[in-house]
């Protein structure tokens, strides 16, 4: 029997959710996503946690969506459109960790990617182990980036320079992540794991209608339209997948080349 793709723990009053597809490096299909979407969905309703770690196996965090797999399905050809794929997976996903009246701590190691980077965004604080690597990547594949990555790249970063990442998808690493304030904090990747159960703890011990109370406060003050801007982004998305360049892109990336976009 193979094991589940979200492996779940417990420490305390700490959830720690555990992408499992180390192999793909946690990239991305359906059944993960729906799988993190019900654990999110459990610890929300469990009044013995009081914060939830989200973090991943193996070598890295997530490089994003298993493109392999949503092209094996129909996605963006004649099947499910990438816009429909985002509002039935990563949206829900998304306003699920930003409704969510407990802390969402995301816990980056190695490579967070794509979706998996706009994911980890959206939680409400990050950690990131010093080898960790940061990338969007959608321009490389003629896409625009999802996952609520549009809104919370310029908040957190600044409109010239999260512009400039979606642009270039240029890596960074976690100490220029945190000087740009994409992550809280940097801790060794040889003391990642504790650092990040004693950071989590923390959050445990606060008062919980303050916890919560906090969060809808920040919510409301500096995010109130996001889930009406996760429709939105969806539209773009959809709009850049139904012209030549994500099919150029995709086959860039199988191919191991540099993509060849045509001026239009």
């Amino acid at each position: 029997m193979s094991e589940p793709v979200v492996l779940r723990s417990q420490a305390g009053a700490v959830r720690s959710l555990h992408l499992n597809r180390p192999e793909k490096l946690n990239a991305f299909n359906d059944e993960m996503c729906a799988a993190l979407i019900a654990e999110v969905e459990a610890a929300a309703a469990d009044p013995a946690v009081r914060a939830i770690v989200v973090a991943g196996t193996g070598r890295g965090f997530s490089s994003g969506q298993d493109l392999e797999a949503f092209l094996r399905a129909g996605g963006g050809n004649g099947g499910m459109s990438v816009g429909e794929h985002l509002k039935s997976s990563y949206n829900r996903l998304v306003t699920r960790i930003r409704a969510l009246d407990k802390p969402v701590i995301a816990a980056v190691n190695g490579v967070a990617a794509g979706v998996g980077l706009s994911i980890a965004l959206c939680c409400d604080v990050r950690v990131a182990a010093d080898d960790a690597v940061l990338t969007l990547g959608f321009a490389k594949i003629g896409l625009v980036p999802d996952g609520g990555a549009s809104y919370m790249l310029p908040l957190l970063a600044g409109f010239g320079r999260g512009l400039e990442l979606a642009w270039t998808c240029d890596r960074i690493d976690a100490h220029e992540a945190l000087r740009l304030g994409l992550v809280n904090r940097v801790v060794p990747a040889a003391d990642f794991a504790a650092q990040t159960a004693t950071y989590a703890a923390r959050f445990a011990e606060i008062s919980p209608s303050a916890l919560a109370l906090t969060k809808r406060a920040f919510n409301e003050a500096i995010m109130p339209g996001f889930e009406r801007w996760l429709e939105r982004e969806a539209d773009f998305q959809n709009e850049a997948a139904a012209g030549p360049d994500l099919l150029e892109g995709v086959q860039a990336f199988v191919q191991k080349r540099k993509p060849a976009f045509a001026a239009r």
